[in-house]
C-alpha cells in the first residue's frame, strides 16, 4: 500500500494497543492508517506472552484458537534454595498467547473495520502544525510528508513520537527491566500448565526468571534484571545460566533481548492533537513488566475519549485530559502499588525471598483447607507471625 498524503488519524506501530485503538476507531467512523516499522508484524516476539483471563475478555472477548499457545491454570515458584510454591487453580485463569498471530490477528480486525495499515514505514520525524502534525516517513527508500489530525505514538519504549511531542525524554536506568528470553522446545508438557518462577540473586539480580509454556512442549524462558545494575549482554548471561542450571534438557530455538518500562509515577501521555497508548504511554505493570492487558484496556480507554473529543470537534490537551484522569483513578493506581512493590522487591535478599515462599506456602495451606481470609491482610498476617524481617521491609510500603 501506498502512504496517503493525509490521514485524520496516523498510529505509529502495530502492536495490541496501536491495532486495538485503531479497530475502535474506525468501528467509530474514524479515518486511520497505522504504519509499522517491521516487515511482518509480530515479528520478532520480545514478550512472554502471559496474559490474564479478565484483562483480555474485557478488551478484545474470547481471543481465536490460532492466537493462543495454551491456557494456563496457576503458577509455580522456586526460591533461591529450592523451597517451591504452586497454585492450581483447576481452572484456566489467562492464556500464553502466540504473539505473532495474536498481533496480526488485531491488525486484521482492525482493517475489517476500516482501518488501513502499511508496513516496512519509517517514521522520521514529526512537528506541529495548525491543524495537526507533519509527519515525516520513509517508505521503500523514498521521503514522504504526511499530514494527520491526530497523532497517536503506540511506538513501544524505543520509539520517538513522545519526545517529538516534547513529553519525554530517554527511559532512566531505575526505571526499565533488561530482559533476555529464548523460545526452547523439549520443554515438559503439563495436563494442567503452570507459569513457572525463579528468584534470588544467583538467579537474576534485582528481578525474576520464567518459563512459560506455549504448547506442543514449547516454552518462552527468560530473565527480567534491574538495569541499573547492567544491561543486556547481563541478561543474556543469566539467561544462559538458567538454561544450564535449571532446565538442561530444553534446545534453544530463538533468542531476543529488549527493555521494559518500570515507572514509578506516570508519564505524560497527551498533547494538543496527540496521544500514546501501551509501552510508549508507560502502561507496563511495573514489577513484572507485563504489558499485554494493560495496553489493551489502555487502548481502550484512550478510544473511548478520542471518539468523543472527535463528536466535539476539539482535539486539545485539554480535550483529551479524560484519558490520563481515567487512567489513573483505574489500572493506573494499581501501577503506582506494584511500582512501591518494585522498589520493595529490589531490597530483598536470597533468605528474604525463600521466607517469602515459606509465607506463600502457608497461604496455599489455608486456601486449601478453605481458610481463605481477605486475600492481602492474611498474607500480611503471616508474615506477621512468621517473618518479622519481612514485616519490617513491608512497612516501606506502608
Amino acid at each position: 500500500m501506498r502512504l496517503p498524503e493525509q490521514i485524520e488519524v496516523l498510529i505509529v506501530g502495530a502492536g495490541p494497543a496501536g491495532s486495538h485503538l485503531a479497530t475502535r476507531l474506525a468501528e467509530g467512523g474514524r479515518e486511520v492508517l497505522i504504519v509499522e516499522k517491521r516487515s511482518e508484524i509480530g515479528n520478532p516476539v520480545r514478550c512472554a506472552e502471559g496474559v490474564e483471563l479478565p484483562a483480555i475478555l474485557a478488551t478484545i472477548g474470547e481471543p481465536e484458537p490460532a492466537w493462543v499457545g495454551t491456557p494456563v491454570y496457576g503458577g509455580w515458584g522456586e526460591s533461591p534454595s529450592g523451597n517451591q510454591v504452586r497454585y492450581d487453580a483447576g481452572e484456566k485463569v489467562g492464556y500464553v498467547l502466540n504473539r505473532r498471530l495474536f498481533d496480526r490477528g488485531l491488525a486484521n480486525r482492525a482493517v475489517k473495520a476500516g482501518a488501513k495499515v502499511c508496513t516496512r514505514v519509517q517514521v522520521l520525524s514529526a512537528e506541529r502544525e495548525a491543524a495537526g502534525w507533519q509527519v515525516a516517513l520513509r517508505q521503500d527508500g523514498e521521503t514522504k510528508t504526511l499530514h494527520c489530525r491526530l497523532l497517536v505514538g503506540a511506538d513501544g519504549v524505543e520509539g520517538q513520537v513522545a519526545r517529538w511531542a516534547g513529553l519525554s525524554g530517554s527511559w532512566p536506568l531505575r526505571r526499565a527491566h533488561s530482559c533476555a528470553q529464548a523460545h526452547v522446545v523439549n520443554y515438559p508438557v503439563e495436563e494442567r500448565p503452570l507459569l513457572r518462577f525463579y528468584l534470588g540473586e544467583e538467579v537474576t539480580p534485582g528481578g525474576y526468571a520464567w518459563a512459560f509454556p506455549t504448547g506442543n512442549g514449547g516454552a518462552n524462558i527468560g530473565v527480567s534484571i534491574d538495569s541499573s545494575r547492567d544491561g543486556i549482554e547481563l541478561a543474556e548471561f543469566y539467561l544462559r545460566k538458567l538454561l544450564r542450571e535449571k532446565l538442561p534438557t530444553v534446545k534453544v530455538v530463538e533468542l531476543n533481548n529488549g527493555s521494559i518500562p518500570a515507572l514509578n509515577s506516570p508519564r505524560k501521555i497527551v498533547a494538543d492533537n496527540l496521544v500514546l497508548v501501551g509501552d510508549a504511554a508507560g502502561h507496563s505493570e511495573p514489577l513484572s513488566g507485563g504489558g499485554i492487558a494493560n495496553a489493551l484496556q489502555g487502548a481502550e480507554l484512550a478510544a473511548e475519549v478520542l471518539l468523543a473529543a472527535f463528536a466535539a470537534d476539539s482535539l486539545t490537551k485539554k480535550s483529551l485530559s479524560d484519558y490520563p484522569k481515567r487512567w489513573a483513578k483505574g489500572v493506573g493506581k494499581s501501577l503506582k502499588r506494584y511500582a512501591r512493590l518494585r522498589r520493595l522487591y529490589l531490597h530483598l535478599t536470597d533468605r528474604d525471598f525463600d521466607e517469602l515462599i515459606s509465607v506463600m506456602n502457608q497461604q496455599m495451606e489455608r486456601w486449601r483447607e478453605g481458610r481463605k481470609g481477605s486475600g492481602v491482610i492474611s498474607l500480611l498476617t503471616s508474615v506477621v507471625t512468621n517473618s518479622p524481617g519481612l514485616l519490617a521491609k513491608l512497612r516501606y510500603l506502608l
